[in-house]
């Protein structure tokens, strides 16, 4: 009887000991043998899955994009706004959550350099593109229903600005700080007039 693989399963796999290997060294630097020694398979078994690096790391920014939407999603499906005594309350948990993640959460930790292959690769720009419209869709949706008709579009545009700040610092260790309630309140400062 003929072996039965699970496709998605082992392209998981890959893309699991991809992020491993971004651990170790820049995207640009990563072999695909170095990618199937830490997915313990042969170089050709990779090849099976993914034919070229390109392909790899087009499967990981749909990735990338798929779990950032999905994790939004959650989020604030779990998280009432009616749970928290303030609009700054409910957002800052959000972004601290941003910034932190949940305990045993596997997060895509290469998702900032994927931005910066966007630049370069039309194929990459267009998943993130793809990726960013439907975080922003799904991020318009929470705060219309948290804020009413005040937030809309550019609201929403805002956070994503802010989030992704929040990735790239916590990605290279800029982030100085805590991401809570005063974080939110020096931005608030800021517009005081």
């Amino acid at each position: 009887m003929p072996l039965i693989v699970d496709k998605r399963k082992e392209q998981t796999k890959i893309l699991d000991a991809f992020e491993r290997c971004i651990e170790d060294k820049p995207i640009f630097n990563i072999t695909l043998r170095d990618i199937a020694k830490k997915a313990n398979m042969s170089h050709p078994k990779l090849l099976s899955y993914f034919p070229s690096k390109h392909d790899l790391i087009e499967a990981y920014c749909q990735y990338t994009k798929d779990y950032m939407v999905e994790h939004c999603r959650k989020w604030f499906s779990t998280h009432l706004r009616t749970s928290y005594e303030t609009n700054l309350a409910y957002l800052s948990d959000f972004l601290r959550y941003i910034a932190d993640g949940e305990a045993g959460e596997n997060r895509p930790n290469a998702t900032v350099q994927t931005y910066v292959l966007a630049k370069y690769d039309p194929k990459i720009a267009e998943i993130v593109e793809k990726e960013f419209a439907a975080w922003r869709a799904e991020m318009e949706q929470h705060l219309s229903e948290i804020y009413g008709s005040a937030a809309g579009a550019g609201e929403a545009e805002a956070m994503m600005a802010l989030i992704t700040g929040i990735f790239t610092c916590n990605y290279t260790g800029a982030l100085t700080g805590s991401v809570n309630d005063s974080f939110l309140q020096r931005l608030k400062a800021l517009s005081v007039e």
